[in-house]
């Protein structure tokens, strides 16, 4: 019985994580796919729609070098607690102005938010995992959101109908963010009962050495640089599904989030055994392959049912390909650097949630056509295996000329 319960995954600090990020994932969900569409009903032209959509993320960029250093030396569970209420209040600023300019404000304060809450919540949910569960425990935290990501959507567009009823357009989009709010409040609960976080001795940061130095884990990099590239590419459906069923014509277009969700969940137990067995690292190849092929299905859909077959290879390749990137990514470093780890992570993920809205929408703006914007998403998604691809060569390299100088 003793032996079971070391090996368990389910601390309380990694059970409360777990339901903090999927409230922090349904709020993500509920307001995303409807953050385009608001930025237009302000009055935003494409390309500043594209901007926009993208600006929280290089806020959070600009924000790791800050963010980073404090999530490894201060108290993570009191960092945990401002962010959720820091989620409350920017969704709360969505909800109550309803202009360009404070929508850019409220922008920029997600970024500061999302600079801090996933590079949190992973190192929180890391460093509470035994290691002899750490692949399918941590693949289990990443995909926890998935419930968000496959209801949130549905909620979101409900939440924006009922309130179109209520008092008009600007009313349904204040109601979504009144319920993002909502989200991040019941997030917020089970943050006050993760246990007790250790602070680092003068001396534990003095062996970290310079601040700077928890901004980045080198080790990390590539996995990050990987995860730039998916992240273009997965950030184009949260960002311009509900205006490209509004092009085609298509309805019921939340299914897509509920299937590609379904997806994903089916994923775990492919990529789990095959991470703690083999290597997390086995699944980026048929993982990059099904999810440019969703880019493929979707850069042609004009109708529901091509679009859930996108939503299911979607949903296939971002389940095994993200928990690998992102496992490998935090067992590049030993745990005192989880922290420094996740930041590096969520730099790349930043970039490319940034970037990639921002060219999508240069792309439908030249050519009017969100075909052409899920055409453009094949590219990213194709570069991150590549990345990997000239990683692993260099190292293979090196150890070849290593084995050589012992060998002389």
């Amino acid at each position: 019985m003793s032996n079971t319960e070391k090996v368990t995954i389910w601390t309380r600090t990694f059970t409360c994580i777990v339901i903090t990020n999927i409230a922090y994932c349904f709020s993500h969900f509920i307001t995303t796919p409807l953050i385009a569409p608001y930025a237009s009903f302000l009055g935003a032209t494409a390309t500043l729609v594209g901007v926009l959509a993208g600006l929280y993320s290089a806020i959070a960029f600009a924000m790791r070098p800050i963010s980073g250093p404090m999530i490894v030396i201060l108290n993570k569970k009191n960092l945990m607690i401002f962010t959720m209420i820091l989620g409350i209040a920017v969704n709360l600023l969505y909800a109550v102005f309803g202009s360009i300019p404070m929508f850019v404000v409220s922008r920029v304060l997600h970024g500061v938010m999302y600079s801090f809450v996933g590079s949190l919540t992973m190192t929180l949910a890391s460093d509470s995992l035994p290691k002899a569960k750490y692949a399918s425990g941590f693949g289990l935290f990443v995909v926890s959101g998935v419930f968000g990501q496959a209801l949130g959507p549905s909620v979101g567009l409900w939440l924006q109908n009922l309130g179109i009823r209520m008092g008009g357009e600007l009313m349904g989009f204040r109601m979504v963010f009144l319920g993002g709010a909502i989200c991040y409040l019941i997030g917020l609960i089970p943050c006050f009962f993760i246990e007790k976080q250790r602070v680092l001795t003068k001396e534990e940061r003095s062996s970290l050495g310079p601040w700077y130095k928890s901004i980045i884990a080198l080790p990390a990099v590539p996995y990050a640089l990987m995860m730039a590239f998916y992240a273009m590419g997965y950030i184009l459906f949260a960002t311009y599904m509900v205006t490209f069923a509004e092009q085609y014509n298509i309805a019921n277009i939340s299914m897509f989030f509920i299937v590609n969700s379904i997806a994903t969940l089916a994923a775990r137990p492919i990529g789990g055994p095959i991470s703690d067995k083999i290597s997390p690292k086995a699944l980026f190849v048929p993982g990059t392959v099904l999810f440019a092929l969703s880019m493929v299905f979707m850069a042609r859909a004009t109708t529901l049912p091509i679009v859930l077959v996108a939503a299911v290879f979607a949903g296939l390749g971002w389940g095994l390909v993200q928990p690998a990137v992102q496992a490998c990514c935090m067992s590049s470093v030993p745990v005192e650097k989880s922290g420094a780890a996740a930041n590096t992570n969520f730099l790349g993920v930043d970039a490319g949630f940034f970037i990639g809205p921002a060219i999508a929408g240069v792309i439908f703006s030249i050519t009017a056509s969100y075909h052409s914007v899920y055409a453009f998403g094949v590219v990213p998604v194709v570069l991150g295996i590549l990345v990997y691809a000239v990683y692993a060569g260099i190292l293979k390299a090196k150890k070849k000329e290593t084995a050589e100088e012992t060998a002389e």
